[in-house]
């Protein structure tokens, strides 16, 4: 099934890249960079769920049979000359704290860090039954393998997330999104998918159950799967899928949305 349109061409300013490189008009005035990987651990004793932040770089979740959450933490700082991108890196603290039954995982800046860039990596194994919720401003967020509930969301970056069994909420301002589910989760989904520059890919289960409505204002909609759909085709449809027991929405401005 297909439906849309994709006649218009799209300009996207490039917000995005400058952000990522750490560029300004007028030249970089940044030159200088140093990199340090801090490596740490934390008890999960009692812990249920994974709050991972950063405001600049990468989050990579990977679940794995393991007792700890262990961090790999890549910081890298921008600043004028080495010296002081050094001194700077090396006063960022990786924090790894417990709030309730939530591990709190965040970079920490010095406070007199300045107008000096910073992006921090974050690669963290944790056991599958953790519940997520990853946030960065600029950069990409990769989830593989766990079971609980995942909320993503970038400003501008990639939403990529594998082998889901429950809930998600995913979202990306400038970033292509794509959600696969294990074949053989719960039919029911409960799914909200969105960007606002981006393509949309959503891979539900073999058996998925669910009524779903999927907009793209410029863009295609195409689905692999039999849908019963309400109304007259376009832009934005409802449908069901199976028999409609759970919810999927899918949503972006500008680009596609492909359902498997």
């Amino acid at each position: 099934m297909r439906t849309g349109s994709r006649t218009a061409n799209v300009v996207v300013v490039g917000l995005s890249a400058i952000l990522l490189t750490g560029c300004y008009i007028g030249g970089d005035t940044f030159k200088a960079k140093f990199s340090r990987t801090e490596n740490l651990t934390a008890p999960l004793t009692d812990i249920t769920a994974l709050e991972v932040t950063t405001s600049v770089g990468k989050i990579k979740l990977e679940a794995a049979e393991v007792a700890e959450a262990k961090i790999v933490a890549d910081i890298q700082v921008k600043a004028r000359d080495e010296d002081k991108a050094q001194e700077l890196a090396e006063q960022v603290r990786i924090v790894a704290e417990s709030s309730g039954r939530t591990l709190v995982i965040k970079a920490i800046k010095p406070p007199d860090f300045g107008r000096n860039q910073l992006s921090v990596d974050l690669t963290i194994t944790a056991p599958t039954g953790l519940i997520l919720d990853c946030t960065t401003n600029v950069g990409d967020i990769r989830v593989d393998g766990f079971t609980k509930r995942v909320d993503a969301h970038t400003d501008v970056g990639a939403i990529t997330c594998e082998g889901l069994r429950d809930a998600i909420d995913l979202h990306a301002n400038v970033g292509d999104v794509r959600a696969a589910y294990a074949s053989d989760a719960p039919a029911a989904l409960s799914v909200a998918i969105g960007t606002n520059v981006g393509a949309i890919e959503f891979a539900g289960p073999k058996d998925i159950s669910a009524k779903l409505t999927a907009k793209a204002n410029v863009g295609s909609i195409d689905s692999d799967r039999p849908l019963t759909v309400s109304g007259s085709l376009g832009q934005s449809i409802r449908a069901s899928l199976g028999t409609a027991e759970g919810q999927v929405h899918l949503s972006t401005n500008v680009g596609s949305i492909k359902i498997r």
